[in-house]
């Protein structure tokens, strides 16, 4: 079967290789975007397995992007998303308007705990796409 595949979005690329290193050690192909409407376009263009997205971004920021997902149809609304902020999640959850993500992860963080919520979201990912690891 083909390979998950992930869109990474931060507008800081050393979050991205961060990201994408982890995921590729993962056998998730990764596409990246450097602000939001970057990964929108990417999004509606691309089949994507998961979402990894920051919060403050050029053009559309991060919750807008969980908006736009969430409201492009079915498999925008079953997507697994990841917030990445180094905002509290309070204040985040007090504007996300309905829209939320999956799972949240405070910036700066470790490898180790990024890791293990890929592995969480992987796993979930694969389940609900039928595929199996490449």
């Amino acid at each position: 079967m083909s390979q998950l595949r992930a869109l990474v979005c931060d507008d800081d690329s050393g979050y991205r290789l961060q990201v994408r290193d982890l995921l590729e050690q993962r056998g998730v192909e990764v596409l990246e975007a450097s602000d939001g409407q970057d990964a929108m376009n990417l999004f509606v263009k691309e089949s994507v397995d998961l979402v990894v997205t920051d919060f403050l971004m050029p053009k559309i920021d991060g919750l807008q992007v969980i908006r736009n997902i969430r409201l492009s149809g079915e498999h925008g609304r079953q997507v697994p998303i990841i917030l990445m902020s180094a905002i509290s999640r309070t204040h985040i959850d007090q504007e996300h308007s309905g829209f939320e993500p999956d799972y949240y992860i405070n910036k700066p963080f470790k490898n180790r705990k990024m890791a293990k919520l890929l592995d969480r979201v992987i796993e979930q990912a694969r389940a609900r796409s039928g595929r199996n690891q490449a």
